[in-house]
């Protein structure tokens, strides 16, 4: 299992067995604390096992609530958490900041608590077998590598890689039957062999939270206020914490806060990892990456897309592939990982997952259900003055239109919207059809698409709003973890932190979407430490899918042959098709996912990568 996660940590190895009971830690030493405590730890009073993988906050604080008077750097994770532990029970999760996924062995009771941060930024996967076996680890592969766990495959999971859209269908499922995930803001408690699961948080409490910004005003400093404070906790490391710049709103606004922070404290500089394309003139990712690069003090490496292309090794980009098909969908994201390997940086922030923070949902929807028209028709008005968006009004029109319809009516459009998306998708896809019958995908995507459109979380009687507990941006953050962890890269995303989150939830939403802009608010509070082109950037477009392009050009022509099952997943004689077309542009959508879906299951069902 150790073995399975070298990669993940490779600075320290330990192991502890004692009886049937073992734990392991691979570590990735990124906080001073990491230093001066070897995991597996153990209390030598109450022989209590503690294993983590954790970058906590505020410690001096929460040492001091645990009656602990050492220097907060001189105390590690895993006697910390015991002390929380024997402090709070199961509501210690609930007490703790930061990302964190931790176990404690409790051998008098005979017990097992695990717990998960609030985002799920650091992961977690156990197999439980009732009387005869439990199982945890950071990774699947590391649990599949117990040598007990069966590996049968949940072709329902391989069925959402291939269409590419539902892989945030749940916070449990794995591609593994016998393994789930623990999700994020849970505890699990094993006692007398049965285990409880339980959610500690989510981004709206019951009550209005105490001290929020009253004007306009306020509300834009203590934007940028709790953004500051979420960069600078991230910053906090005896070894270089870095940042990936993509010249967008969030990873900009990142970027200059960190530099600042940096500057003042000890006058060091920010490296920053950025993927450009030179050979495009009117790249506007890469323009706007140069603006910020000009504006903010900081140390830059660019990936540059020509380079890259001619750089692709297909043996190493085998080898390194991560454990899930979707992982290769961000090979832009995985070059810059690489990149801040080389470099010697551990830590790499980025913008993700901020779109989620600044969500508006059916605003207009739900101030008619409350009798206010006229606000609902300006926010209308706001969700459609958008660029290239022409007739605003008449798409508010509509949406107004909308409110007056019965539940039965919105039912149907969603229906009938739902299948004209699905059959676009078997279109574009290589999956076989009948496959897809078999698995009941048309099931599987219609639970996928409600769990999206159950996603915003209101508060009952205020307009707090929040989708940041969705399952599918647990989704997108265990794929960056993932791929940051062949590069023994540690992910610290801002916009993941939970009081941030909190904060956001309130925000107004007439500030969250203003003039045609959206993150208004996020925007207006770092106007002053950007680039007027990059603070008030209206496009969203990227270079990403060139990147994905690039490795399905170098990788085509070695596809690995497919086995028995992979053939009962794949329209084969389609994907031949399709990879005899002469560019990668010209095989279209659908080969990349099959491309990743033959090399996982390769390396799933063989346990190596290829020769």
């Amino acid at each position: 299992m150790l073995q399975a996660m070298a990669r993940r940590g490779p600075d320290r190895q330990h192991l502890s067995c004692e009886d049937n009971v073992g734990f392991g830690q691979v570590l990735l030493a990124t906080t001073p604390e990491a230093l001066v405590e070897c995991q597996p730890w153990r209390h030598p009073d109450s022989g209590c096992i503690v294993v983590s993988d954790s970058r906590l906050d505020y410690r001096p604080q929460l040492l001091r609530e645990l009656g602990i008077t050492r220097r907060a750097d001189d105390v590690g994770d895993g006697e910390l958490l015991h002390a929380a532990w024997q402090r709070w029970g199961v509501d210690c999760a609930d007490r703790l900041r930061g990302d964190f996924a931790f176990a404690l062995w409790n051998p008098r009771q005979r017990e097992l608590f695990l717990a998960r941060d609030p985002m799920g930024v650091r992961p977690l996967a156990f197999h439980h077998r009732p009387g005869h076996l439990f199982v945890f680890a950071s990774s699947v592969d590391a649990v599949l590598a117990q040598g007990q766990v069966p590996r049968d495959l949940d072709e329902g999971r391989i069925a959402d890689a291939l269409i590419g859209e539902t892989e945030g269908i749940d916070p449990i499922c794995t591609f593994h039957t016998a393994v789930q995930r623990l999700p994020p803001a849970h505890w699990l408690l094993l006692r007398d062999g049965v285990v409880s699961q339980q959610r500690y948080w989510r981004p709206i409490g019951n009550h209005r939270p105490a001290g929020l910004p009253q004007t306009q005003a306020e509300w834009v400093q203590a934007q940028r206020e709790q953004l500051d404070r979420a960069v600078r906790l991230r910053l906090r490391s005896h070894r270089p914490v870095g940042s990936m710049l993509s010249g967008g709103l969030d990873s900009s606004s990142v970027v200059a806060l960190a530099s600042a922070a940096l500057e003042s404290k000890a006058g060091a500089t920010l490296p920053v990892f950025s993927a450009t394309n030179t050979a495009d003139r009117d790249c506007a990712e890469t323009r706007h990456i140069h603006a910020v690069i000009e504006h903010v003090r900081c140390a830059p490496t660019l990936v540059d897309l020509p380079e890259f292309q001619h750089s692709i090794d297909c043996k190493t980009l085998w080898k390194q592939h991560p454990g899930e098909p979707f992982d290769t969908s961000i090979s832009l994201v995985a070059s810059l990982y690489q990149a801040a390997a080389a470099k010697g940086v551990p830590s790499l922030m980025d913008g993700a997952p901020a779109d989620n923070l600044f969500v508006t949902g059916r605003h207009a929807k739900y101030l008619a259900d409350q009798g206010r028209w006229q606000d609902a028709w300006h926010a209308a008005v706001s969700q459609w003055t958008l660029p290239g968006v022409r007739l605003p009004r008449w798409h508010a029109l509509r949406v107004m239109a909308g409110c007056l319809l019965p539940d039965g009516v919105h039912a149907l459009r969603h229906y009938l919207a739902d299948a004209r998306f699905y059959r676009e998708l078997l279109q574009e896809s290589l999956i076989d059809r009948q496959f897809a019958r078999r698995v009941q995908l048309w099931q599987r995507f219609r639970r996928y698409r409600r769990t999206v459109g159950d996603a915003h979380q209101w508060h009952h009687g205020d307009e707090a709003l929040s989708s940041m507990a969705a399952p599918y941006v647990t989704a997108g953050l265990e794929r960056y973890n993932r791929v940051a962890s062949v590069f023994g890269i540690e992910p610290r995303l801002p916009f993941a932190d939970r009081e941030l989150i909190e904060f956001n939830a309130w925000v107004p939403l007439a500030l969250r979407i203003r003039d045609g802009h959206a993150k208004w608010v996020l925007r207006q509070a770092m106007a002053k430490d950007l680039p007027a082109q990059v603070a008030w950037r209206r496009d969203k477009s990227n270079i990403g899918w060139r990147f994905n392009r690039a490795v399905l050009a170098a990788s085509r022509s070695a596809i690995p042959k497919p086995s028995q099952s992979c053939a009962l997943w794949l329209d084969l004689p389609r994907l031949q098709a399709r990879l005899g077309r002469s560019t990668p542009e010209d095989a279209g959508e659908g080969v990349l996912e099959a491309f990743d879906t033959l090399l996982w299951a390769f390396r799933s069902t063989t346990g190596s990568s290829l020769p």
